[in-house]
């Protein structure tokens, strides 16, 4: 069965709403990676993972994998606790499952302008770079939005890469040097004054970061499909 992850920090509100837009015979896995106040949830088939501290947004996926692993999910979707990523796209991503090893949620091929200027252009700028590394065409390789089959995360040294962010983008690179397969679906997206991102110098090093992944990645290249 799939199983939905949601990683969290200090997002009670949005993650409350996440939640109830779940089907209920969904399990879902929520993580919370040192929340103030500790996350509760009284939903069916929900698992808490509680994070003393905030160790980061990679080291909450990791926790998430290794329990949906444990849990004999047969993949794993990603969703985000501050409800930045629209709830039905996003689920829809385990459909494309059946074909695919890695599923991604694209925001460009939605409506890219909604995602802030300067993001937008370094996205479209480290994507290209990626593409052009692996000889492959995906519109977005820097979304929140995704699913992984239970053997892909059992191919990807996913407990050896970062905590922090460009956790995503190692993610990534592994999988395509495995010759996994990867596709791409539209996934809206929103921001407002409850969904958390990262800071101008914070993106500034996951940017540097992901330089640093893609060049030291290679292997066969992905296959790859819409």
């Amino acid at each position: 069965m799939i199983h939905v992850l949601l990683p969290t920090l200090d997002t009670p509100g949005a993650l409350a709403r996440v939640l109830a837009e779940l089907p209920r015979e969904l399990p879902a896995i929520v993580v919370d990676d040192g929340s103030r106040v500790p996350v509760r949830s009284d939903r069916p088939l929900t698992t808490v993972i509680r994070h003393e501290v905030n160790r980061g947004y990679g080291a909450a996926q990791k926790s998430g994998f290794a329990e949906a692993l444990a849990a004999g999910a047969t993949g794993v979707v990603m969703l985000h606790g501050d409800g930045q990523y629209e709830t039905a796209a996003t689920l829809a991503l385990a459909d494309a499952l059946a074909d695919a090893d890695v599923v991604l949620g694209s925001r460009f091929l939605v409506d890219p302008r909604v995602i802030p200027g300067w993001r937008r252009l370094g996205n479209r700028a480290l994507t290209g770079f990626a593409n052009l590394r692996f000889g492959t065409s995906f519109t977005e390789l820097h979304t929140g939005a995704r699913a992984y089959s239970a053997s892909a995360l059992r191919r990807v040294p996913f407990a050896d890469f970062s905590d922090d962010f460009v956790f995503d983008q190692q993610m990534l690179v592994a999988a395509i040097a495995a010759g996994l397969h990867l596709v791409e679906r539209p996934v809206g997206t929103r921001y407002d004054d409850t969904t958390r991102s990262i800071s101008l110098v914070r993106s500034v090093e996951y940017g540097l970061g992901c330089v640093a992944a893609i060049v030291r990645g290679g292997g066969p290249r992905a296959r790859r499909g819409r």
